[in-house]
């Protein structure tokens, strides 16, 4: 059986899950999610709660989840 290719969805359908890759881009200062099999889904993250891109909480989970990871990461404040 060929797997889909698309977000699979919950058996209630309130939830999608996605594959999703993130990394982390120091001369921009944002952490870049994309999802697999999602046209035109790419954005960023930024610790700036300021800015237009800024979650710091969602900045600080992903910064953790690279560095878990041993991937590049920001500092990571807490």
């Amino acid at each position: 059986m060929e797997k889909s290719t698309m977000p699979e969805t919950s058996r209630p359908g309130k939830s999608v899950y996605m594959e999703v890759g993130v990394w982390w881009d120091a001369e921009q200062g944002h952490i870049h999610l994309t999802a697999k099999d999602v046209p035109g889904f790419h954005t960023t993250v930024s610790s700036d709660p300021d800015s237009k891109r800024g979650h710091p909480n969602l900045f600080e989970k992903l910064a953790k989840v690279l560095r878990d990871n041993g991937a590049p990461h920001p500092a990571i404040l807490s």
